[in-house]
């Protein structure tokens, strides 16, 4: 509304009222979109933060016949997740441990989505090298790590 400054009190209510009736007028799709960009608001708070990656350690290009493969570490608000790669599996662990559920996304893929046991430990088999990412889903939190590549 620019321009307004020399407008009288009535014309300015006048204005202010049509763009009330306008709201009737937005569709079930921009109200969507404005939902969805208003979630932003809290995605930091949502996101775990990487902690450690075995793979950026010194020497990590040289591996052993025993090396349990690569570690990953994510955590936010009092909460860790503990992942260990291996050949085609993703195990990992909840801590502290709790019930939750943990969703693993896979780029080209369906979503997969296991409950953690009571020490918070859960599995994932038949997992294929790509970007990855996790949701972690308690009664308290729902984060979810970057994505990385496996």
């Amino acid at each position: 509304m620019s321009g307004t400054s020399g407008w009288s009190d009535d014309e300015l209510m006048a204005a202010l009222a049509e763009a009330v009736a306008e709201a009737d007028a937005v569709t079930d799709r921009r109200r969507e979109m404005a939902q969805a960009a208003f979630t932003w608001r809290t995605v930091d708070a949502e996101l775990m933060e990487l902690l450690h990656d075995s793979a950026l350690d010194a020497g990590a290009a040289v591996r052993g016949a025993g090396d349990p493969g690569r570690l990953l570490s994510f955590g936010n608000g009092g909460l860790t997740l503990e992942l260990e790669v291996g050949a085609g599996e993703l195990a990992g662990q909840v801590l502290p441990a709790q019930d939750a559920t943990v969703t693993l996304q896979h780029a080209g893929s369906e979503d997969r989505t296991v409950a953690a046991d009571g020490a918070g430990f859960f599995r994932f088999e038949g997992v294929v090298s790509g970007s990855v990412r996790l949701t972690v889903t308690t009664s308290e939190h729902a984060l979810t790590t970057s994505w990385v590549t496996i």
